[in-house]
């Protein structure tokens, strides 16, 4: 079925509903339609994030560990990480 014989069998069967059916219609078709309203805000695009090429420089955002589970955790993490191959 090409793009206009779809479209005349829409509009005929469109012709045909009732006002409550029409009302039904005309809320999906509201709901599938991409919403562009005025007060939502565009997207915009942003500078990219400036990386450090530096392991020391990621010292400023660490700090000490804080409780006494250290030896705990990374039995965790060795016991349920996966290998990985590059």
């Amino acid at each position: 079925m090409t793009y206009l014989e779809l479209r005349e069998k829409v509009e005929q069967q469109i012709a045909q509903l009732p006002l409550e059916r029409l009302s039904l219609v005309s809320s999906f078709i509201d709901s599938i339609q991409p919403k562009n309203e005025v007060g939502q805000k565009q997207l915009r695009r942003l500078s990219p994030i400036k990386r450090s090429k530096k392991a020391s420089d990621l010292l400023s955002h660490s700090g000490t560990w804080q409780g006494d589970d250290l030896l705990k955790c990374l039995d965790y993490v060795r016991e349920t990480r996966s290998s990985t191959q590059f």
